[in-house]
C-alpha cells in the first residue's frame, strides 16, 4: 500500500496537480459547516462532485448539507473539521471556503406594532399608508395603523408575469390576497409551510392583492428561514442557487417577464458567501433586493445589505416612517440605495385567508421596492438588467431632506423620464389608475 502511495506522488506532481487533491485519509465526521465555492475562473473548474470526492464525501452523505449547481456558481456547504479544511486550503481552483454564520428576518420588534391585536378590520376603497408613500411626491402625515391612503399607478399591469422570489422563512399561499398566485417552491428543510408568519407578510406588500404593490405578480416561497426566523448562511446561498436555476429554466418559457428576489434578513457581520451568491444572481439577470438592516448602524457593515450602495449589484432599503423621517432602528449609510415605507405596515399573516397584521423593519420596507421592481420589468429593458433597473430605482426616487433617497414607483409629477432616456415604469403618461377594493374583500387584524 505505502508503494502504491509512493508511485502517485510523483505521477501527480508531473502533471501540476497538488498532491492535496487526493484524499490522504477517509472524511471524519463532524466539525462546522462551511460554505465551499469553486472558482468559476479557474482554467480547469472541477465539477463539485470532483471536489467532493478530494473529500472522500459525495453530495448524498450525511455531512454534505446543500449543493450549489447552477450556471452562475457551483459548490457545497457541508460540516467539516481540520482534514477537509486543510485539503481546501491547498486547492487552487477553491474561491471560498467559508464558515455558516447565524441569519434572521429583519423585523424590528416594536411596542407600537398592532401584533396579536384580535380585532374586527375591514379593507375595502383603501389602501395601507406605505402604498400612497411611494406613489406620491406629496408630504405625508396621519395614523400609520390606518387603511385610508391611495395607491396610484401607471401601468395597469402591475408586475404580471414578473416571477417575485420571496426567501424567507415561507408563505401562507391559501392567504386571500394571494388569489391562487402564490405557490411555495422551495424550502431548506422540507417544510413547505410559513409558520412564523413573517415571510407571508413580506410577500403581502411585495405582490398581495389590497396590500401589496405588484398584485399581479407572481410569488414564489423559498424557505431559508425557520420557525423561529433565524437560519444559517448556507441554507440563503442555496436558496439563490435555486432561483437561478429556476429563472433560467423560466426564461425560456412564453409569457415570462423577469425575476426578482426579496430578501428581507440580516446577519451581524460581512458573510462573503451570500455577497458572491448576489452577485452571481444579478450576472445571471435576477434582480436582488434586500433589507439594509434594523441595527441603527452602518450597512456595509454586514450582509446582505453590504451589497448595495454605488457599486454593488443589489439594491439595499432602509426605512422611514410615514413622515418620510429615516426610522431610529433603521442601517443608514453608503451601502443604502433607498428608503421606503418600513413602520407599522400592514400585510398579510398566517393563521387564517382574510388575517393581517402590522409589523415594522427593514423587512417590511424592503418589499415595497420589490415590488416596484416587479412592475417596472414591463419594460423590457430594465428587466434584463439588473444594473440598470437598480440605477433606474435610484433616478425615479424623491430626494428628502437629509438627502437619502426615497423610493418611488414612477408616476410622481416631477420625474418624465427614467434613466439613460427611458421611459418610467409606467411607460404611457396616461392618467393614473387607482387601486380600489371591488367592496368583496375583507381582512381582519390578528
Amino acid at each position: 500500500m505505502h508503494e502504491f502511495w509512493k508511485f502517485l506522488v510523483p505521477f501527480s506532481l508531473v502533471f501540476g496537480h497538488k498532491v492535496s487533491a487526493v484524499p490522504l485519509q477517509t472524511h471524519q465526521s463532524g466539525g462546522d459547516e462551511h460554505i465551499v465555492i469553486i472558482d468559476s475562473t479557474h482554467p480547469a473548474p472541477p465539477q463539485v462532485a470532483d471536489v467532493l470526492q478530494r473529500l472522500a464525501l459525495n453530495s448524498s452523505h450525511s455531512d454534505v448539507r446543500h449543493v450549489y449547481n447552477n450556471s452562475a456558481f457551483q459548490g457545497f456547504s457541508a460540516s467539516m473539521n481540520s482534514h477537509c479544511l486543510n485539503l481546501l486550503a491547498n486547492m487552487t481552483d477553491v474561491s471560498l471556503v467559508e464558515k455558516v454564520t447565524s441569519v434572521s428576518h429583519a423585523v424590528f420588534d416594536s411596542t407600537t406594532s398592532m401584533k396579536r391585536d384580535s380585532s374586527p378590520y375591514h379593507f375595502r376603497q383603501s389602501a395601507p399608508w406605505g402604498l400612497q408613500r411611494i406613489s406620491t411626491s406629496s408630504a405625508m402625515s396621519g395614523n400609520e395603523a390606518a387603511t385610508d391612503y391611495t395607491y396610484s399607478f401607471a401601468d395597469p399591469n402591475l408586475g404580471q408575469g414578473s416571477d417575485i422570489y420571496i426567501i424567507d422563512t415561507g408563505i401562507y399561499t391559501a392567504h386571500n390576497v394571494f388569489s391562487g398566485r402564490a405557490t411555495m417552491d422551495w424550502s431548506f428543510n422540507g417544510n413547505m409551510t410559513d409558520s412564523d408568519g413573517h415571510g407571508t407578510h413580506v410577500a403581502g406588500t411585495a405582490g398581495g392583492a389590497i396590500l401589496g404593490v405588484a398584485s399581479n405578480a407572481k410569488l414564489h416561497g423559498i424557505k431559508a428561514l425557520g420557525a423561529d426566523g433565524g437560519g444559517v448562511s448556507s441554507s440563503v446561498v442555496a436558496a439563490i442557487d435555486y432561483v437561478i436555476s429556476t429563472h433560467e429554466k423560466r426564461s425560456a418559457q412564453s409569457g415570462f417577464v423577469g425575476s426578482v428576489i426579496s430578501m428581507s434578513l440580516a446577519t451581524s457581520s460581512l458573510v462573503d458567501a451570500i455577497s458572491s451568491a448576489i452577485s452571481a444572481a444579478t450576472r445571471a439577470g435576477v434582480h436582488v433586493v434586500v433589507a439594509a438592516g434594523n441595527s441603527g448602524t452602518d450597512a456595509c457593515g454586514a450582509s446582505p445589505s453590504s451589497s448595495g450602495g454605488t457599486g454593488g449589484p443589489a439594491i439595499s432599503v432602509g426605512a422611514i416612517g410615514i413622515s418620510g423621517a429615516v426610522t431610529s432602528f433603521s442601517n443608514t449609510g453608503s451601502c443604502v440605495d433607498v428608503y421606503a415605507p418600513g413602520e407599522n405596515v400592514i400585510s398579510s399573516w398566517i393563521g387564517g385567508p382574510s388575517l393581517i397584521e402590522s409589523l415594522s423593519g427593514t423587512s417590511m420596507a424592503t418589499p415595497h421596492v420589490t415590488g416596484i421592481v416587479a412592475c417596472a420589468m414591463h419594460n423590457q429593458t430594465l428587466a434584463r438588467n439588473p444594473g440598470l433597473m437598480k440605477e433606474w430605482v435610484r433616478m425615479t426616487a424623491l430626494k428628502m431632506t437629509q438627502g437619502a433617497l426615497l423610493a418611488n414607483n414612477g408616476v410622481k409629477a416631477d420625474v418624465g423620464q427614467g434613466v439613460l432616456g427611458l421611459q418610467r415604469s409606467a411607460v404611457s403618461k396616461t392618467p393614473f389608475n387607482v387601486v380600489k377594493s371591488d367592496g368583496n374583500n375583507s381582512l381582519a387584524k390578528r
